[in-house]
Order: C-alpha cells, then structure tokens, then sequence
C-alpha cells in the first residue's frame, strides 16, 4: 500500500507537470501570433531567418549575425560581420532568501520558425527558482525576450535581486549612443569613458564600434527596483571586457517578476553601396537664420515656391543634378494629413518632378490636428500625454492650426498608414520624409496602453518601441512594393529596433540651440559623429542636418567635418544645393560607391598627414589590368582658427596608385606632389577633395 500511495502521487504530479506543460507551450505559441503583428514577409535587402538546432543548443541566423542558445535561458553568442561581440555568455546575477544563485544548466527548444522568425523557448533553475523566457528573433536581428522568474514547486523564496548583464568585447564596444539624449547637446553619443557610465532608466543603449554593435532596449521600468534611479543602468569597462549591466531589482519583488526587453546587433542591414546617388534636395527652406514670411492665405509648398513659381526652381534643381526632392509639411494643409485641397492638387508638382527625372519624397511627422476630421473622436485616444495628463504641442503653422503630438503606439498608427497608402495611389509621390516619428517618444496616455503606475498612484511615462516599429514596417513594406524610399529625421535618437525600417536618417538639429548653438563642434568630437552621425555602424545611411549660424557656424563647416565620414550635408533651398551639386558630381564621376573607403582612424593608414588638426579619409580603386589607379582624397582642416598647410604622405604602392596627377576636384587647381608627398593649403574649418591617379 505504501508504494501505491507513492506510485499514486508520483503520477498525480507527472499529470500536474504535463498540464502545465502544454499550458505553457500553448500560451507561447499564442505568443508568436501576438508577436508576429502583420505578416509582411522578409522585406528587402533582409535574408530568411534560418534556424539549426541539435543536442548542444540552438543556433538563429539573420542577414550577417547569429545568435546561440545553449542550455541557458539567454544566448550564450551573438555574432555580427562573423565576429563574436561578447565576451561572455549574457547571465543573470541573482540573490534569493540573501544568497547569491548558482545557476543549473538548463534548456532550449525551437517553439516556431519560419522565414520571418523564429521563437526559442529557453529556461534555467536553482534550487529555489526558475527562469522561463521566450525570445522572437525577427529577420532583421531584433530579438524580444520576455523573461520570468518563478518559484519552484511548493517552495516560497524571496528574490532579493535580479541584474541583466552583458558581458562585451572591449574591441567592440569602445563607442556608446543612447536614447533619448538631450537637446542641444550631443552628450548621449561618444567614445565610452574608462570609467564607464552610470544611467538612470533609457530605454535604449548601444555599445559598439565604427563597424558593428549591440543595442539593449526596453519600452518601460515597470517593475524594476534598482538601489539608485540614478544608477538603473551600468556600462564598467574591465580589461577587455565592457560589462552592460541592467539593475532589474536589488530589492525584493513578489514572484512571478516578468519584464520584456530587446537586444539587436548591428549593423541592421547591408550597406547600400549607391546611396550617394540619391541626391536628396529639401526643396524648402529651412534652418537657423531662414525667415520665410507668413503667408496671408496657405498655398501647396509655399516655403519651397514663395513666388508661386514651381516651374524654374525645379529645372535649377535638375541641372544641378538633384535626382530625390523632399517636400516638406505644406504640401498639405492639415499637418501631417496627406490630403490637399482640389484646387492645389499636388500631384501637378509630382509629375512636374517626374518629368525631370526627380523623385518625390513628403513630409510626414508626429502630429495631429484638430483640423483633422478625425480629431474629434480620437484625440483623447491618441495623443501623446505627460506625467500631468497634458496634450504635447511644438508647431503652430498656417492655416491656423495648433498641432499636438501623436503617439504610434495607438490606433492612429493604422489611420494614418491608410491615408498614406491612398496618397501615393492619388498624387503618385515616391516615399516619404518622417519627421521624427521613428523616435519611440515618452508617453503617458494609459487609453492606448502607455504610462504606468506605480503603487503610489504616480504616473510614469514608457516608451513605444514595439508600436513605432511595427508603425514604421508596414511603411517600409507599403513604399519599397512601390520602389520609394524613406528619409527619416531624427536627433539624438537611433534606435535601431525602429530605424532598421528606413532607408536614410538626417541627424543634427539638436545642435542648432542650447550653449553650443552658435560652435556646434564644442560638443561634436569626431567619436561622437562616428558613434551617432555615421550610419555604418547601424547600417542605415545618415546625412547630416547643418542650419547655418554664421559666421560660426556654416554648410562648408559642416562639410569639413561630415565628408571625412563618408556623410553628405543634405541642402536645402537653392543656395547649398550650388554647394553640394560639385560634390556629388565629383563623388559619381569617381564611381565611390565601388571604391574601397579607408577612413581616417584606419589602424593600418595607407597615408600619414601634419599638422594634428587636419585629417584625411580617402576612396581608392587600385590599378588594374585595363585601368590605372587612382584615389580621392577627403583632406579637413579641423582648426576652429588657423589656416595650415598639410603634408599628406602617401603609400601608393600600398593604394595601386602612382600619383603623377594631383589636383583640386571641385576647382580643378592643380596641386604639387612629388609622387609620396602632396601639399594641400587648407582654410580653417574647410575641406578639399583631391583627385590623385
């Protein structure tokens, strides 16, 4: 009887475990549905996701990374351009009941796969807990990971503290970028401090080099009890290793404690090797400086056209060589509401466009109007609200209007996409011009589900990630079905779950106010562009935004300092478009999309410059069988002040190049070399582009 009575109750908890079992696996199947959102299929340039499993583990591949699961309930590996970014397995440092946890190896299994996604259910126990999650690795490379702790069967712990570490290579992780920063400034992007840094909450933090990275991301500290709110977030440098460490709790918390974070390595996508044959021209004038007057009454691009007269400014366009133009908001009347009036149809000034060969981008923002006829039913809905329950609201613009702030994460975000989607169809534009609606903003309007409260009543914001993101997919499906593309506006923000779905991003106002306003270099080391203002990292294109305040502050400042990144100043208006149409002409008549680029921090340089304050970043195509080699030169003088005259020393066997012609490409002036050494006089703040075959 007694080996019944045992026999009986083993298996009454064999049925109890395999209940729970297939409640499990049902409820994570149910998950990659709910994760899955609208299926789109594997969006170009992106590869299938492909999955290898065996006895040892779980191996996930996207376009150029991999990620590894083995017996642990995160990966143990993330790759990205074939090289491993941590140096350690991703852990949780964990106290229950005061003690410090030793982990069990635990397990992985492939829940469901297919060529967009694949979801790894993975766990790991103590003797006290344990640890369930669910990662969705998407074919971009963005993985979402809901993790769990949970107590063991009949036993009641306490969970006393939970950290998220990530343990990175110390080669690939000597650049930051996190979101949000602050305006104008540029002291969220950098070269990472030996000392590290100390965060409160962000929402999104990216560590990484000029080539590749990791960014962790969360949409809300719902739940997270750190020591310190202002040390929720630790990035320590040690040896060879920069530990990312996420304080989840370092106070109890009642079981079960769930929180959902992200992880993407970049770069997001290939590299688009044309982008500079593009051209993008901002037809409106913007910036510091730029008064336009108020019109009396709103016409179609009245900021692009103030004499009414499309017509010769786009033929002034087309020979300048501009091949996409950008319109911004007036192209309708209502903010970022892509309808106009029937007797301004804009599609005359799209086919205008087309009949030069040019492309159409329009704007689209973050706002709402109460103009809108929609504005009556869903405003309280979907607005974006603060910690006081106020609307947002930054732009006044004619017709009279007072604009708010949207929030993607509501139902606006499918509105809004239908509108677009009709647009295109009626006036026949070619892709769109965000601005800033890639940016996962704060928001606290609990009616579409963000904010939160804490026990105390108070209202905390979250940040969209996952609502901006799917919001900017179905864009990037609905413009690329048509061969467009977008060009996103953003500062201080490059979040990558949510850039990774355009195909360009303008970076740099948050540099046109604040302290540093009238020297935007004060605050922009040449680490801070690379980690911010470059895009190969990410691998999403990036121009720079320059609105001139000079004489501090001018479009050929900006090029000194972006060419040497291999970045364009995007023009607006007329005037820098005269500046900007040589370059591009000399970077086609070059062929630079097929070149090999050696940038100026390159280990091994294949040229060596003086004085310090000049620097030089170069595009080269060796000799070949039928060609002779040649190279151009990107050489700054990076001196606030002082005109110098460099000594740029070259390898030219090293380069293929022989160097018995050299001169200025945008002036023609020829320039005296001895075959190893050219001789560049350079103003301050200027750069030169030198042609040497």
């Amino acid at each position: 009887m007694k080996e019944n009575g045992v026999w009986g109750r083993l298996q009454q908890l064999n049925g109890i475990f395999i209940k729970g079992f297939m409640a499990l696996l049902f409820l994570l199947a149910w998950s990659c549905e709910v994760f899955a959102g609208k299926d789109l299929g594997v969006l170009q340039p992106w590869t299938p996701v492909t999955v290898r499993e065996d006895a040892v583990g779980v191996e996930v591949g996207v376009w150029d990374r991999t990620h590894t699961f083995a017996k642990a309930a995160l990966p143990i590996s993330v790759t990205a351009k074939g090289k491993e970014l941590l140096a350690a397995p991703i852990r949780l440092v964990a106290k229950v009941n005061n003690k410090t946890v030793v982990w069990r190896s635990g397990g992985n299994l492939v829940l469901c796969a297919d060529s967009e996604q694949a979801t790894v259910s993975s766990w790991q126990s103590c003797d006290e807990v344990t640890v369930d999650t669910s990662t969705r690795i998407e074919f971009d490379g963005m993985l979402r990971i809901n993790l769990t702790v949970v107590p063991q069967y009949r036993k009641k712990p306490k969970l006393d503290q939970l950290w998220l570490e990530i343990p990175l290579k110390r080669e690939f992780a000597s650049l930051y970028h996190y979101y949000p920063g602050q305006w104008g400034k540029a002291a969220n992007s950098g070269a990472l401090p030996d000392q590290g840094m100390v965060l409160p909450f962000k929402p999104f933090v990216w560590l990484g080099d000029e080539a590749c990275g990791l960014g962790w991301f969360a949409e809300s500290d719902e739940g997270w009890k750190p020591q310190s709110a202002d040390r929720a977030i630790e990035v320590l440098p040690d040896g060879e290793e920069v530990l990312l460490r996420v304080r989840l709790l370092d106070s109890e918390a009642k079981l079960p404690f769930t929180v959902t974070f992200g992880l993407q390595a970049t770069p997001v996508k290939p590299w688009p090797r044309d982008f500079h044959e593009k051209r993008i021209w901002h037809a409106s004038e913007l910036g510091v400086g730029i008064t336009m007057p108020v019109p009396k009454k709103w016409w179609l691009c009245h900021r692009a056209f103030p004499d009414h007269k499309p017509l010769p400014k786009l033929d002034r366009a087309k020979e300048l060589g501009v091949k996409t133009v950008v319109f911004h908001e007036d192209w309708v009347p209502i903010q970022n509401y892509p309808v106009t009036t029937p007797e301004s149809d804009f599609k005359d000034i799209v086919d205008a466009c087309h009949e030069r060969d040019m492309k159409v981008l329009v704007y689209q923002g973050y706002e709402l109007s109460p103009l809108a006829p929609e504005w009556a039913e869903l405003h309280e809905e979907v607005l974006t609200k603060d910690r006081n329950g106020n609307f947002i609201s930054y732009w006044y613009r004619p017709p009279d209007q007072r604009d708010y702030k949207v929030c993607y994460n509501s139902v606006w975000s499918d509105r809004l996409a239908s509108h677009i989607e009709r647009a295109m169809e009626r006036y026949g534009f070619d892709g769109l011009y965000l601005d800033s609606t890639m940016s996962p903003a704060a928001c606290c309007n609990e009616a579409h589900g963000c904010g939160y409260r804490t026990a105390d009543g108070k209202l905390h914001p979250t940040y969209p990630i996952f609502g901006v993101r799917a919001f900017l997919k179905r864009l990037y499906a609905m413009v690329h079905a048509r061969g467009g593309m977008i060009s996103a506006h953003q500062s201080t923000c490059c979040v990558t779950p949510t850039m990774a779905f355009v195909d360009a991003y303008w970076d740099g106002e948050q540099l046109t106010s604040g302290s540093d306003a009238n020297d935007p270099l004060k605050g922009l080391s040449l680490e801070t562009f690379r980690a911010e203002f470059m895009g190969r990292n990410f691998g999403v294109p990036c121009e720079f935004l320059a609105y001139e305040r000079p004489p501090q502050w001018t479009f050929d400042h900006a090029l000194a300092v972006s060419m040497l990144h291999d970045v364009r100043v995007r023009p607006c208006g007329l005037a820098t478009l005269e500046k900007m149409s040589p370059i591009w002409d000399a970077m086609t008549r070059f062929d630079v999309g097929s070149a090999t680029w050696h940038p100026y921090w390159e280990k091994q340089p294949i040229i060596s410059v003086e004085p310090e304050s000049v620097k030089v970043s170069l595009y080269v195509h060796p000799a070949s069988r039928w060609k002779r080699g040649r190279a151009l030169l990107v050489v700054s003088n990076l001196s606030p002040d002082k005109a110098v005259t460099a000594e740029v020393n070259l390898d030219c066997d090293r380069m293929g190049v022989k160097a018995k012609k050299v001169s200025d490409v945008l002036s023609g002036e020829p320039l005296s070399s001895d075959g190893n050494q050219l001789i560049v006089p350079l103003e301050a703040m200027r750069m030169r582009m030198i042609w040497v075959e």
